[in-house]
Order: structure tokens, then C-alpha cells, then sequence
């Protein structure tokens, strides 16, 4: 028998020693770039991403934070970053500000209810905007 009650936890904050110390969020990832602030330009102009001046290697989209110092991008054509959108139109929307914006962006793919675009940063990272109806949003901010 498969006993997953012990793998699973509970979204309410337990601070007591026979809580389980597991991770509760993703809170950041630290990208590298040839350019930091050329990075963080974009990630704010084209994506949406804030900016805090008391803060100047951060970028913030959501509860998602990106740290980006001076340093080499990585260099693995898997990497990306996925931007889940609400629907395809906001996908279709997106593309079509991202163009404006001048950026290489690739036509629409469609699998079924998937469906997404990619395009690259200045500094080289993937990004992948996308819209699924078929997959479930887990978690949300107030998780």
C-alpha cells in the first residue's frame, strides 16, 4: 500500500519541531548576464516585472523574484523560464506587445489545450508564455 500522507503537507504555517521542514515556496532564482541592467530593462519593459531602487539586482513578477548579477548566462537550450497566461487571447496579446517591443518572439504553438510562444532576452534566456486549460493552476499567492 502507498502511503502518501506522510509526503503531503498542509498550507497553514507550523512552526512546532515535529513540523516538516520542507521548502513552502519557490521564492527566487538568481540569473547571470553579460549586461545586468540590459536584463532587468527588458524583463521590465517587455514582461511586467517591478522594480524596487532599494533593491537594484532584483526584479519582481508576482511573489516571483529574479536576482540578476554580472556573470555568464547559462548555456542550455532547455533552460527557460514558463509565464503561465490566463487564456490564449492574453497569449496571442502578449506576443503581439513583444513584437512591438521588437522582440524575436516564435509563432503560436497549439498541442491540444496547450498553448504557448517562445522568445529570448538580451542576455540570451528563454521564455515561454503559455495558456493551458487542461492543467490545473497549483498554489496560489495566499498559499
Amino acid at each position: 500500500m502507498d502511503d502518501r500522507s506522510s509526503h503531503t503537507r498542509s498550507h497553514t504555517r507550523d512552526d512546532s519541531p515535529s513540523a516538516s521542514p520542507l521548502p513552502a515556496s519557490l521564492n527566487h532564482i538568481h540569473l547571470t548576464a553579460e549586461d545586468p541592467e540590459a536584463e532587468m530593462h527588458f524583463l521590465v519593459e517587455a514582461l511586467g516585472f517591478k522594480r524596487d531602487p532599494s533593491l537594484p539586482g532584483f526584479v519582481w513578477l508576482g511573489n516571483l523574484q529574479l536576482a540578476v548579477g554580472k556573470g555568464e548566462p547559462v548555456k542550455n537550450a532547455r533552460f527557460h523560464l514558463g509565464f503561465r497566461m490566463d487564456s490564449q487571447g492574453h497569449v496571442d496579446a502578449l506576443r503581439s506587445q513583444l513584437l512591438d517591443f521588437g522582440v524575436d518572439v516564435t509563432e503560436p504553438f497549439a498541442n491540444g489545450s496547450y498553448y504557448s510562444c517562445h522568445l529570448k532576452s538580451p542576455g540570451g534566456y528563454g521564455f515561454e508564455v503559455y495558456a493551458d486549460a487542461g492543467i490545473p493552476s497549483l498554489g496560489s499567492p495566499t498559499d
